[in-house]
């Protein structure tokens, strides 16, 4: 999971150099679909397909149209159904939220999910972060950021993770081989999965190979795990 942080807001580093993704928002919340749908209308960053209720079926929805799905969920909702459709789909998923805690954040990671974010009154870096997700990277409102940094500090072994599991732990990282370094290294600067590999002249594919053998050996959940722990030995969490 390529890890492209904003520290402070939804999308601070400008542009990605990608084409227009093709944005699709989901909101069974007819007053909050309108105001979200009017802000990805009037921006040129993406390519706006449709808005729909989060509550008709996926058949009725215009996924063959779509790259990213904006989905605005609630903190009791259970969406593992459709996320798995759209993975099976290969449509990047954003999630738009309240009530946000660390066990959510790490179920809809472990859907595969490319970002998270709260919803509030700043929506209008979403078209921006949209076409992040596009690109390869995760977004997290800096709220979220703030739950994995805070886990780290506190428990001293980095994030939390699945009962009876390891702990990640930057004992891990000895254990990593020139390449896999490199790899987290790149991610934990902002890069996506193909920047990466365009940086080590290497196919996307091989990239998250070495992700995938990286967070076994860190004893990380997911790749946004294995990223803050190489930020912080690297010295780069605050």
């Amino acid at each position: 999971m390529e890890t492209h942080i904003f520290q402070d807001e939804w999308f601070a580093n400008g542009s990605v150099p990608e084409p227009e993704p093709r944005v699709l928002l989901a909101d069974h919340d007819p007053i909050s679909r309108h105001v979200l749908q009017s802000v990805l209308r009037k921006t040129d960053q993406i390519r706006f397909v449709a808005s729909v209720d989060m509550r008709r079926p996926l058949r009725e929805w215009p996924l063959e149209q779509v790259d990213v799905a904006i989905l605005a969920v609630g903190p009791q909702e259970d969406h593992e159904d459709i996320l798995r459709e759209l993975a099976r789909g290969k449509i990047r998923v954003l999630l738009v939220g309240i009530g946000w805690s660390r066990e959510r954040l790490d179920a809809a990671f472990a859907a595969g999910v490319a970002g998270c974010l709260v919803k509030d009154t700043r929506i209008g870096g979403l078209a921006a972060a949209a076409r992040a997700v596009a690109s390869g990277h995760t977004v997290l409102s800096p709220e979220l950021f703030g739950l994995y940094r805070d886990a780290s500090r506190a428990g001293g072994g980095g994030p939390a993770t699945a009962p009876g599991g390891p702990g990640p732990s930057g004992r891990g990282l000895p254990a990593l081989t020139d390449r896999e370094h490199e790899v987290l290294a790149l991610l934990a600067e902002g890069r996506s999965t193909a920047e990466a590999a365009a940086l080590l002249n290497v196919s996307p594919a091989t990239v998250k190979s070495h992700i995938s053998h990286s967070l076994g050996k860190l004893g990380a959940r997911n790749r946004l795990e294995a990223v803050l722990l190489m930020q912080r030995a690297l010295g780069r969490t605050e």
